[in-house]
């Protein structure tokens, strides 16, 4: 169940305590909203005995979590627009004027607006002893090409260890989701864990970005679960 942050406040330890699922749901990412999800982490990790993850983890939820903001953002500023953005030539017009305007102000303005259009993201933490997932759902899906750019950006992402160099290689082409996509993936793999459990998927209402941390070899990853599911079902 999404709670909002006050009463999150009151009761995120005993909520952690006695559930292995917490989310919190947001139109905008602000520093109360890191605040939380900062929180949320810790405190999972240290019930966990894995505080070595918390910042790793927090880096990478705050990262989708900004991604799947901006593209709710970007959303409602192509209707504000009246522009289509299934449309290739209303795409690169609204994108470059998006791109041109992006501020922090901007970015607290639109967010309320997404409140108000009911747009938002969802973080999701789902734990047990043998591992963790964090999920964030954003209410808008996926345009084909940007699904088709963002494939690139992960297969290239994968052949890379430091982040810095993957800029440097990537500079000219590469949108801050892009980064911040090769930052995840390069993140969990200095920690050996293996980048195919950093997974978005799109449908038509929604796009879910996860993340899957295994602390034990007993943990089954979702993505082999789906796999078995396909296979028992043929």
């Amino acid at each position: 169940m999404a709670k909002s942050f006050k009463d999150l406040d009151a009761q995120l330890s005993e909520y952690i305590l006695n559930r292995s699922r917490i989310s919190v749901q947001s139109s905008r990412m602000n520093s109360k909203l890191e605040k939380y999800v900062l929180r949320i982490l810790t405190e999972v990790l240290e019930k966990l005995g894995q505080t070595r993850y918390i910042e790793m983890l927090y880096t990478i939820t705050k990262e989708m979590a900004i991604n799947g903001v901006k593209a709710n953002q970007k959303r409602v500023f192509f209707e504000d627009l009246g522009l289509d953005i299934r449309n290739h030539e209303h795409y690169d017009q609204g994108l470059a004027q998006f791109k041109q305007n992006f501020s922090e102000k901007m970015a607290d303005e639109y967010g309320k607006r997404c409140l108000a259009r009911g747009v938002f993201v969802k973080i999701s933490v789902i734990y047990t002893a043998e591992g963790l997932v964090v999920e964030v759902v954003n209410n808008t899906p996926v345009i084909e090409i940007e699904e088709s750019r963002m494939r690139e950006k992960m297969r290239k992402a994968m052949e890379y260890n430091d982040i810095a160099e993957f800029y440097m290689d990537n500079m000219d082409n590469t949108e801050g989701a892009g980064l911040g996509i090769a930052l995840i993936m390069i993140l969990l793999k200095s920690e050996n864990i293996d980048p195919n459990l950093f997974r978005i998927q799109t449908s038509a209402s929604e796009t879910v970005a996860r993340v899957e941390i295994p602390f034990t070899d007993n943990y089954v990853t979702i993505r082999s679960k789906e796999i078995n599911q396909v296979g028992n079902h043929k």
